[in-house]
């Protein structure tokens, strides 16, 4: 029996701003598999298709072999609908993957999973290739059960920074169970990496370590994973005077330069130092140099620069809010530092205030603390002054930090940047 697994994003994206100016919500990642993996993972023998906004299908489809918005029918018996947004659990998996009948399941408002049971007919086939999944959910409640079921969904980029540790396990545990799991240690083994013993590296809870054989650890470096699992992938190096804490992910190709490292999702090629507490890098950013970062969650091709710190608590320990496209949210936590957009910038010693949310393309120049709660992505920024980045200036910045690490801007990356700085920086909005 042939079966299909469509995962699709909702309006709430814009709740995820700035991370999803430039990927659906599943490319998210709170642990260390990108949220629509883990469906990916947990449906194998279903055929995957992604559905997203259409102005990001080119450009996500440049990054995974998985059909973007293009759906083709191959006389699939069964389709399970799974929203990007839904907390990965075994329950919930095996209770859609069992259901014999259509069924729409309602998580308060939200839509979090649908299943079609039998064949397509010609109708339901285009409409799924035009990815038209509201008029498709409007002809199967014809003929579906709907079902409300309390099922935890991501609502705001903090939970998922709240998730990082009990994902990270979660995570873990999967790679490790995989038959071709390699680079989990066992009490007492000698480390050894791409067949060379490694002096002067402490492991603490080995059990809880996987370190990728082409990584390189110098003399010097603590992993500790009393409290969490730690996983070290692909060609990473880790310097001296590292202390890195579980549960913590370092990806593949990225440089720890020495400092404190403390239950964190990193990578890939990333370049970190300093301190970083429960944040979440999604990848070829740099925190190399002193500095706090806390409770945050960055994108890509990021750079801050030394000694940038952010604010993760407040003075009077009240709940940290946050202005989320234009929105101001209490967020129920008491810790929350920084999110921050895609190819942004900060200068050296710069402060960032608690629950600070800055968008994409920004340039931040400031010798004082950042107190503004929203900056819009394209903000050239300093506590005097603000303008609008002008697009060809960024665009050939973006396209040098890219060159940098040996990567090419894509024309769809160009054309959805260009899209996202005629509808935001100051002057639109002053």
């Amino acid at each position: 029996m042939k079966n299909a697994l469509v995962i699709f994003e909702d309006e709430k994206y814009v709740n995820f701003y700035p991370l999803t100016h430039l990927r659906p919500t599943y490319f998210l990642r709170p642990g260390i598999r990108y949220l629509y993996e883990k469906y990916v993972d947990a449906f194998k023998d279903n055929k995957p298709f992604l559905f997203c906004r259409p102005e990001l299908a080119d450009l996500v489809s440049s990054q995974t072999t998985i059909p973007v918005n293009n759906f083709e029918n191959e006389n699939f018996e069964e389709i399970i609908f799974v929203n990007g947004r839904v907390k990965y659990n075994p329950e919930f998996i095996t209770a859609i993957g069992q259901a014999g009948k259509n069924v729409i399941l309602y998580s308060g408002e939200d839509i979090a999973a649908f299943k079609k049971v039998g064949k397509l007919n010609g109708d339901e086939t285009e409409i799924l290739k035009e990815g038209d999944l509201g008029r498709f959910l409007d002809k199967m409640t014809m003929n579906a059960q709907t079902m409300e079921i309390e099922l935890p969904m991501y609502e705001y980029l903090w939970d998922v920074v709240n998730a990082l540790e009990h994902e990270i396990e979660d995570d873990f545990e999967y790679f490790k169970s995989r038959p071709d799991a390699t680079g989990f240690l066992k009490s007492g083994e000698e480390l050894k990496l791409e067949g060379k013993s490694i002096h002067g590296v402490e492991l603490i809870n080995p059990e809880k370590i996987r370190i990728a054989p082409s990584a390189e650890l110098l003399p010097g470096v603590i992993l500790d994973a009393t409290k969490g699992p730690i996983f070290i992938g692909d060609s990473v190096r880790i310097e001296p005077l590292s202390y890195i804490i579980g549960p913590t992910y370092i990806g593949k190709k990225s440089i720890v330069v020495g400092g404190k490292i403390d239950s964190c999702s990193i990578g890939p090629a990333c370049r970190a130092g300093g301190e970083i507490e429960e944040s979440i890098i999604q990848g070829y950013s740099n925190k190399y140099h002193a500095g706090f970062l806390g409770h945050s969650y960055l994108g890509e091709w990021i750079n801050l620069g030394a000694m940038t710190t952010n604010s993760d608590l407040k003075n009077n320990y009240a709940n940290v809010s946050v202005i989320v496209n234009g929105e101001k949210i209490d967020t129920g936590c008491l810790k929350v530092g920084s999110f921050i957009g895609d190819f942004t910038k900060t200068s050296i010693g710069a402060l960032l205030n608690t629950g600070i949310n800055i968008g994409i393309g920004c340039n931040i120049i400031s010798d004082s603390l950042v107190t503004d709660g929203e900056i819009r992505s394209f903000t050239w920024y300093s506590p005097r002054h603000k303008m609008t980045y002008n697009f060809v200036k960024a665009i050939g910045t973006f396209s040098k930090t890219m060159s940098r690490r040996g990567v090419e801007m894509t024309e769809s990356l160009k054309k959805r940047l260009e899209e996202i700085s005629q509808t935001t920086g100051v002057e639109k909005n002053a």
